[in-house]
């Protein structure tokens, strides 16, 4: 017994041996020469919108284009297909098929020539990864790679690299950078026909691409379906009709979107091979068409930049960067959205919003429009006017200086860099000043909207999302104002009528404010609703400035032109607890019924935090103690025969001309311009522009103009606009 077992072991040990040493010979292989890297030129990066669909497209560092994509991103068609036609035995060899080796052997040797490749799908893949000469020695590395490539990856991972990996003619590669390049579609709408040509198209992508060569294509197909029919994957009459059809080609023509953006992504993520944002593709082609016209209005070397955001998620829908990203004439490559300007008064909301969180105002507070000087700061109206005696909400709508800057030395302008800061609001500026009040200051469009949709989101501010499934998820929460403190904002501004506006398609209601920074380089307008936010920048990228451009004539009707994009909303902004509104006497300020009638000169009614009602306050913002109007705002009023009336909400109309009229040089050589819905007082403050070039008289010469003319009227930050057609 013992003799027959030691004889058994002797022959065990005989045939393990060469196998342990088989073994150890391949893992000493694998650690000396180990698989390549898949992609060692980089990433070619594919930019998508969060439907999938191509933004941008990058190729990698050889100028090869490429899509990655999984199984599931492919026509299931398509992969039994190319399993069929390629390697029917693909889940059950080793990497290596040698009944299909043995085959192609016997047919070199016989005919002389190659009949049959005799490669798997996995030693094609090792081919991809490792090239190799077409000889016998070359053939081994590859059967090596194969073996090497079944021991670290399975098969569905195999079978992706090839899909990923496979070329298709020039610097195609992958079935999805093909499926888009000929197809102009996803790799997962493949037709029959398509997916049989891309099935065979990498054995000889130069020698069969179907833009260069259609009717070898065409034969290479047909090919293809007589194999699948032979495998009933097709039927005999679908096989008939399939092989009649021409080889029909849809190359994508559509320019890149969101160009800028994608090119920013590409830089933040550079060995991401697919990069899906949270855009909205349609959107986000309607927005880039909608700038294209709007091009045509600006000025030489003007540009346009629109963000579109969605409140609820604080997500980008749509990032336009630039006017035109084909038209260098207009800075095309810089990027806006991302550019460091001044902001105008587009803070002032959120001066207004600290005040009444600090419990100095409310929305009928009695602000006072006069000359003022701020410990040397002296601000002035853009029209160089004074109103004298306002309310905070006219005082915002109208967007005076005097008043904002009267409350936010009163709040101190440390403070109010110090809660934007608390809010991670990024403000570009040494010291702080009274003078970021009205655009002394740097800020990016992005951080403009990121701000303004805290009126909408209960004074919060989060950071907004760029790309799907955000790494910073959840973000972080950031609070600016209070819910009730928002709200009223968000009321104030939404008071205030759309400039030159027919009715929209989608009635919403927006809260939004413009801005001009000074020198007129930066026109801003920015409007929320309860489910987007839209920001808008027009001005020149070198910032020369634009004489005749204000934000509330040329960014705002942008503004609402974006809007009308939008579908409507279906979240509302219910008014908080916290809000109440309260009967106010002016000048005091205080609740009516802790006021005299005899001292009620103007009866309001407010927005207040709470029913609290504080007091008037000074120029230099200390609340006035003393009964009657403030001393600086009463002496100003005398000398400029102002008394103080019950504010009116009337709003700026051109009365002549109309839109739609036609004048003939011939028979009329002037018209007159006048306006209505405003009182006579501020008759004498419309500013009158035609073409966007102030105009100094309220007559229009018309000698001077042929064909389309514009004709805008304006006061404080309300305007109209007419067109009309002069002929000779």
């Amino acid at each position: 017994m013992y003799v027959v077992n030691a004889l058994r072991l002797g022959r065990i040990t005989r045939f393990a041996a060469p196998l342990v040493a088989l073994l150890l010979l391949l893992f000493w292989l694998d650690w000396r020469y180990p698989l390549p890297q898949p992609y060692p030129d980089g990433p070619a990066t594919v930019v998508t919108a969060r439907d999938g669909q191509q933004l941008r497209a990058f190729s990698d560092d050889q100028g090869v284009h490429r899509y990655q994509v999984t199984l599931a991103d492919v026509d299931p068609f398509y992969l039994t297909a190319l399993l069929d036609y390629e390697d029917r035995w693909f889940y059950y060899h080793p990497g290596v098929n040698p009944l299909a080796l043995c085959r192609a052997l016997w047919q070199w040797l016989a005919h002389g020539r190659v009949i049959s490749g005799g490669s798997t799908l996995s030693m094609q893949v090792a081919r991809l990864l490792d090239p190799h000469e077409r000889s016998i020695p070359g053939k081994l590395k590859q059967i090596f790679r194969a073996v090497q490539l079944e021991w670290h990856y399975s098969k569905s991972e195999i079978l992706t690299l090839y899909l990923n990996l496979a070329p298709f003619g020039g610097n195609i590669e992958g079935v999805e950078a093909a499926s888009r390049r000929y197809f102009n579609k996803p790799a997962k709408s493949l037709s029959i026909n398509q997916s049989a040509l891309l099935v065979v198209l990498p054995q000889k992508p130069s020698h069969n691409r179907p833009d260069r060569y259609p009717e070898r294509a065409w034969a290479m197909r047909n090919k293809v379906l007589r194999r699948l029919a032979d495998s009933q994957l097709v039927n005999a009459e679908q096989l008939a009709l399939l092989s009649q059809e021409p080889v029909r080609l849809s190359a994508p023509s559509q320019p890149p979107l969101a160009p800028l953006l994608s090119r920013r992504l590409k830089r933040q993520h550079p060995t991401s091979h697919v990069i899906r944002t949270t855009l909205d593709h349609d959107l986000q082609q309607r927005l880039s068409q909608l700038l294209a016209n709007t091009k045509q209005r600006l000025t030489g070397k003007s540009s346009a930049a629109v963000l579109i955001v969605d409140n609820q998620q604080a997500e980008v829908l749509a990032y336009q960067g630039s006017v035109d990203f084909s038209d260098d004439s207009r800075f095309a490559h810089v990027d806006m959205i991302r550019a460091i300007r001044s902001p105008g008064s587009t803070l002032k909301p959120f001066i207004y919003g600290l005040g009444l969180d600090l419990g100095l105002i409310h929305s009928q507070s009695l602000m006072s429009d006069i000359p003022s000087d701020f410990d040397g700061y002296k601000p002035q109206n853009l029209n160089g006017r004074f109103s004298g005696a306002v309310s905070v909400t006219k005082a915002l709508q109208h967007s005076l200086n005097v008043p904002a800057i009267q409350l936010l030395h009163r709040i101190g302008a440390a403070r109010f860099e110090q809660q934007l800061s608390h809010a991670k609001v990024q403000l570009h500026h040494q010291d702080a000043n009274l003078a970021v009040g009205l655009g002394g200051t740097g800020i990016e469009l992005i951080e403009l909207a990121r701000l303004y949709r805290a009126l909408a989101s209960q004074g919060q501010v989060q950071d907004l999302s760029l790309v799907e499934n955000d790494p910073r998820y959840p973000r972080p929460v950031f609070s600016l104002l209070s819910p009730a403190a928002s709200w009223i904002t968000f009321e104030m501004l939404s008071q205030l009528s759309a400039p030159d506006r027919v009715i929209p398609s989608n009635r919403r209601k927006i809260a939004w404010k413009t801005g001009t920074s000074y020198g007129y380089r930066d026109f801003w307008s920015v409007g929320v609703s309860a489910d987007y936010t839209v920001a808008v920048w027009v001005g020149r990228p070198d910032a020369s400035p634009v004489v005749g451009y204000l934000g509330a004539t040329r960014a705002a009707p942008l503004m609402f032109d974006v809007f009308d994009l939008l579908p409507a909303d279906t979240h509302s902004l219910p008014r908080p607890a916290q809000v109440e509104p309260v009967q106010i006497c002016w000048p005091g300020g205080l609740a009516r019924q802790d006021t005299p009638d005899s001292a009620c000169h103007t009866q309001l009614t407010a927005y207040t935090l709470n029913g609290m009602t504080p007091p008037t306050m000074h120029s230099q913002g200390s609340f006035v103690t003393e009964p009657g109007w403030p001393a600086e705002l009463a002496s100003w009023q005398a000398r400029n025969n102002a008394p103080v009336k019950q504010p009116d909400h009337t709003q700026i109309r051109i009365a002549a001309p109309r839109s739609g009229q036609h004048y003939y040089r011939q028979q009329v050589s002037a018209i007159p311009l006048s306006v209505s819905g405003i009182g006579s007082e501020q008759a004498e403050a419309v500013r009158w522009y035609v073409n966007h070039a102030p105009h100094d008289s309220t007559t229009l010469a018309l000698s001077e103009y042929q064909g389309k003319v514009v004709i805008t009227a304006c006061v404080a930050q309300q305007c109209d606009q007419q067109h009309i057609v002069v002929h000779p």
